[in-house]
């Protein structure tokens, strides 16, 4: 292709390593909040949640500008379109490079499931701890009185036995 056509396709591929790049930061915050929750690090997670929310952002962008230019150029927008696209225009670093991007979409998509699943966990955890001392207070009259200090539960007879 001459140099000139070349220049005039509006191109994907220059986007392909920032896009790459978003990928892998976002990799490495999901991963710092999969330990969090694995360590029970609760703390940690309303600071990744907000660095999380801005790596999503910033591949939607990309992702979004990559589609425009897949559109303009009569293609679907979508994998089988970049893929089309490649094949006329790519070279093999940027086969390779969106390669590398499906893999790491993968990865993350892995990633979530894993998280969500760590979520669940801490959830049913909390659920159960919570029904326990739910519980407790239900069936002990309360564990405190109106000013704050513990009582013992009551021993009397039932009321059915009166």
């Amino acid at each position: 292709m001459p140099p000139s056509e070349a220049a005039s396709i509006p191109a994907p591929l220059g986007r392909l390593a920032a896009e790459c790049a978003a990928w892998q930061a976002m990799l490495n915050v999901m991963g710092e909040e999969e330990q969090a929750l694995i360590k029970g690090e609760a703390d940690h997670l309303s600071r990744l949640n907000a660095s999380k929310l801005a790596q999503l952002n910033t591949l939607n962008n990309l992702a979004n500008a990559r589609h425009e230019i897949l559109r303009a150029a009569g293609l679907s927008a979508d994998h089988v379109g970049m893929n089309t696209w490649l094949s006329q225009h790519g070279q093999p670093e940027h086969r390779s490079q969106w390669q590398q991007l499906c893999q790491m979409e993968q990865q993350a998509q892995a990633m979530n499931l894993r998280i969500g699943k760590l979520i669940e966990m801490r959830l049913a955890s909390t659920r159960q701890a919570l029904n326990v001392l739910i519980h407790a207070t239900t069936t002990q009259g309360g564990l405190y009185d109106q000013a704050g200090q513990s009582v013992a539960a009551h021993t009397g007879k039932p009321l059915t036995a009166a």
